[in-house]
């Protein structure tokens, strides 16, 4: 009897302890995922790429196991205004602005209901534009997404400075100046930033405050964000092909 009675108790403290991380602890963190590019046959398993068949599985699961995809805005007012979301609540992002995502990764997140927002390098698409490419998103394909899928959000990872040399300048007119361009080729307001290689300085931070943007995101330290981040150095979980199923899931577990 003395056993049973300690195991009932060891039974109670752990399911204690699970309750209140349920309930009490995950409710300040949000995991937000970054992707970058969706192929269908993937190259190199290193790289930052992620094959559609595991990225519709990754989605799906989310789909399957009740996560609620977050808007921007809906992100914003958790962390800044105190709203209150679902315990299951992700954020999905994407850097680059890559053509894959309008032609893979969109229909994929709209099959499942989720939202997702993209940070798209302008200058790539202005190339892209301007010479018929499909590596990165156009303009016309930014408009339609803008215009014609509701769930899907372009932001700025900048004009032209996703180079090593720009983004670490520290130069304050080169930033302010990057981010006046973007304003002039956008037809919404840009509210939402993504460095270019996850680098941030104080010099930027002003830039962007005086732009306007209400947050802004690195890439790594891969952790989740918390309401009490910096709102211009928020964290983000870099997913891609190597990410084990396991680790996703567990990541995701953990987070909520």
């Amino acid at each position: 009897m003395k056993i049973i009675k300690k195991n009932l108790i060891v039974i109670a403290i752990l399911s204690l302890i699970v309750i209140c991380w349920f309930f009490f602890i995950r409710e300040d963190k949000v995991a937000i995922l970054g992707y970058h590019n969706v192929v269908e046959q993937l190259e190199n398993e290193d790289s930052v790429d992620i094959s559609v068949e595991k990225f519709e599985q990754q989605i799906k699961w989310l789909s399957d196991n009740n996560y609620k995809s977050l808007s921007m805005d809906e992100f914003y007012d958790w962390k800044v205004n105190g709203k209150k979301i679902p315990r299951k609540s992700v954020l999905i992002t994407f850097d680059d602005g890559w053509n894959s995502f309008y032609t893979k990764a969109m229909p994929i997140l709209e099959k499942y209901n989720m939202k997702a927002a993209v940070f798209v390098i302008y200058k790539y698409s202005e190339n892209c534009t301007t010479n018929n490419e499909d590596t990165y998103m156009t303009f016309e394909q930014i408009e339609d997404v803008i215009n014609n899928h509701k769930d899907m959000e372009i932001l700025s990872h900048s004009y032209n400075l996703h180079i090593q040399e720009n983004a670490y300048s520290k130069d304050y007119d080169m930033y302010n100046d990057d981010m006046k361009k973007v304003s002039e080729l956008s037809s919404i307001p840009m509210e939402y930033y993504a460095y270019p290689y996850g680098h941030n300085n104080e010099e930027y931070i002003s830039a962007l405050k005086d732009n306007g943007f209400k947050l802004a995101f690195t890439f790594g330290p891969y952790d989740f964000a918390r309401k009490t981040d910096n709102n211009y150095a928020i964290p983000r979980l870099g997913i891609f092909e190597s990410t084990p199923d396991w680790k996703f899931k567990l990541k995701l577990f953990l987070e909520m």
